[in-house]
């Protein structure tokens, strides 16, 4: 049977793999690499200089597509492979591939569950969050930096002190859905009757109520462009580059009217 410490530890690192799945292979790699934890032979590869160069990069990576909304979109599968990956290969590490009564493949899936599980509450939290957003008021900046912290820290947490570990999995777990919660009610606050007087609450960006299926005039228009803020910057450089070409006066027509010659 598998001990409490070693459960433990699986399962933080394949939490910490569903919040950061860069940060939990580079802090195991890491560990294997200055011989603080031993790996099996089939996974040594991972304490290699090459393989910490590529776990840098990818935690770099993950960190920056997390904070565009755009690129959560577009890589939102990828995510959830790049989770599964990492959660099953630091159980599998952690464990070592000849795993006493479980046979390898097992122990890589509960690895690969529990960081899609919290990949998802983490989601389902985005969600909430993503619709707080104003001008003034940003608490999805917040809710990064605090899942940065709190990933890279359950991961050292999970190979220092196991048991600790499973404990802030759970407190992790609870505040989620604390915080979905609040920021579901607070939501909950902005939304505006059906102009229909059917009772619904309905969000300021519904072109159609839910309830009575009616067409009602959109209050906020909402920008659902796929890649809008990257087409946008685009623009605006492509915009900035041909701002030295001549261009014509605003008093000049466009239909057949010519500019007038600079050469005197």
């Amino acid at each position: 049977m598998l001990s409490f410490a070693l459960a433990s530890q699986v399962i933080g690192l394949s939490g910490a793999s569903g919040t950061r799945a860069g940060g939990s292979l580079l802090l195991l790699a890491l560990a294997a690499h200055y011989q603080y934890l031993s790996l099996p032979p089939e996974l040594g590869w991972l304490a290699t200089p090459q393989a910490l160069g590529a776990f840098v990069a990818l935690l770099a990576f993950e960190m920056y597509t997390q904070r565009d909304s755009d690129l959560r979109m577009v890589l939102g599968l990828a995510q959830f492979a790049l989770s599964a990956g990492s959660g099953a290969t630091v159980a599998l590490a952690s464990m070592g591939v000849g795993t006493e009564q479980l046979p390898p493949w097992a122990v890589g899936a509960v690895g690969a569950f529990v960081a899609v599980a919290t990949l998802s509450v983490r989601q389902w939290v985005h969600t909430r969050v993503d619709q707080l957003e104003t001008e003034v008021l940003h608490p999805r900046r917040w809710l990064l930096r605090t899942e940065d912290v709190f990933g890279l820290g359950l991961a050292a947490v999970a190979i220092l002190w196991a048991p600790l570990s499973l404990a802030l999995v759970l407190l992790f777990t609870l505040a989620c859905g604390a915080a979905g919660l609040v920021a579901y009610r607070l939501e909950a606050r902005s939304r505006r009757a059906c102009p229909t007087g059917c009772g619904a609450k309905i969000r300021e960006e519904a072109s159609r109520c839910p309830r009575c299926r009616a067409d009602v005039p959109v209050a906020k228009a909402v920008d659902l462009r796929l890649g809008g803020r990257m087409r946008d910057a685009l623009r605006g450089a492509l915009g900035s580059g041909n701002s030295s070409a001549p261009r014509m006066e605003p008093g000049i027509q466009r239909d057949g009217g010519k500019a007038p010659s600079r050469l005197g």
